[in-house]
C-alpha cells in the first residue's frame, strides 16, 4: 500500500470516528433534552395539581365560613306561627338607635299580633354600622346572636331583646366579648355552648352573607319593615298594612 493510500484510509478512518462522536454526542443531547422536557411537564402538572387542590380546599373553606347558623327561618329568627297570614319581615342592626326606638314602640303591639296568630315576625338582623364602632360591634352582635340561635332557639327571642336593652351608644367600643356572654346567660343559653362562637367570631362569613343580601335588596336603612313583600315606608302605616294584609 503506497503512502498516499495509507494517509487517505486514515483520514477516512477518521472522518468516520467524529462522525460516530457526533452522533453519539447527538444522542445524548437529545436525551437530555426530552429528559428536561418530561420533567418539566411533571412540575407543570403537579403545580396544577396542586393550585386545583388549594382552589378546591378554599372553596371548602368559603363554604364552611358562610354556613349558616342551626335554626334560622327565612333568613333570620322568625317569631310566631309559619302559617299566619301575615309575614311581617324586620331588618335591623343592634347598633341601630332608630331600631330600639321602633323595637320598644311596637312591641306590645307586634305580640298581640303574633299571640293571636295573625302574624309572624321574620327578625333579620345585619351588620351595616361598622363605621360607628372602634371594634366592628355590628359584626360582633349579629355573631353572637347567631351563636345563640345556633345553640338555643328558645333562647334567641330573649337575646335578641336584651341585645337592644343594653345597646351601646355609637362611636364607642360596643360591649365586650364577656358582656355579649353574661347576656346569652341571663338568656338561658350555656356560657360554654356559645363561649367558642362569640370570641372567636364563628360566624362572620354568615353575617356578611346576610348583610350583602339585605343590599342586594336595595335595601339602604335600617330598620327596613316589609309586609308581605311590600315595604312600609312610615311606621304610622304599620298597623293599616298588616289588617289590610290579614283580609
Amino acid at each position: 500500500m503506497t503512502n498516499a493510500r495509507q494517509a487517505r484510509t486514515a483520514r477516512e478512518k477518521a472522518a468516520e470516528m467524529r462522525a460516530a462522536a457526533a452522533r453519539k454526542q447527538a444522542r445524548q443531547r437529545a436525551t437530555a433534552i426530552a429528559g428536561a422536557v418530561l420533567a418539566a411537564l411533571v412540575i407543570v402538572v403537579a403545580s396544577g395539581i396542586l393550585i386545583l387542590t388549594a382552589k378546591q380546599d378554599k372553596t371548602a373553606k368559603e363554604r364552611a365560613a358562610v354556613a349558616p347558623p342551626a335554626n334560622i327561618v327565612d333568613g333570620g329568627l322568625q317569631i310566631g306561627s309559619s302559617s299566619a297570614k301575615v309575614t311581617l319581615d324586620v331588618w335591623e342592626d343592634f347598633q341601630c338607635p332608630a331600631c330600639q326606638v321602633f323595637k320598644e314602640q311596637f312591641k306590645t303591639e307586634i305580640e298581640g299580633w303574633v299571640a293571636d296568630g295573625t302574624v309572624r315576625v321574620i327578625y333579620h338582623p345585619v351588620s351595616i354600622l361598622n363605621r360607628y364602632s372602634s371594634t366592628e360591634y355590628s359584626t360582633r352582635s349579629l355573631n353572637a346572636f347567631a351563636a345563640v340561635i345556633n345553640a338555643d332557639p328558645t333562647a334567641a327571642e330573649q337575646y335578641h331583646d336584651l341585645l337592644f336593652a343594653n345597646q351601646p351608644p355609637e362611636n364607642t367600643a360596643g360591649l365586650p366579648d364577656a358582656k355579649l356572654l353574661d347576656l346569652a346567660e341571663q338568656a338561658g343559653v350555656q356560657r360554654s355552648a356559645v363561649e367558642a362562637a362569640i370570641t372567636g367570631v364563628e360566624y362572620r362569613g354568615w353575617t356578611e352573607t346576610v348583610t350583602d343580601d339585605f343590599s342586594k335588596r336595595g335595601y339602604t336603612g335600617t330598620p327596613t319593615i316589609v309586609v308581605n313583600g311590600k315595604q312600609v315606608e312610615k311606621w304610622e302605616e304599620l298597623a293599616s298594612t298588616v289588617q289590610q294584609a290579614a283580609g
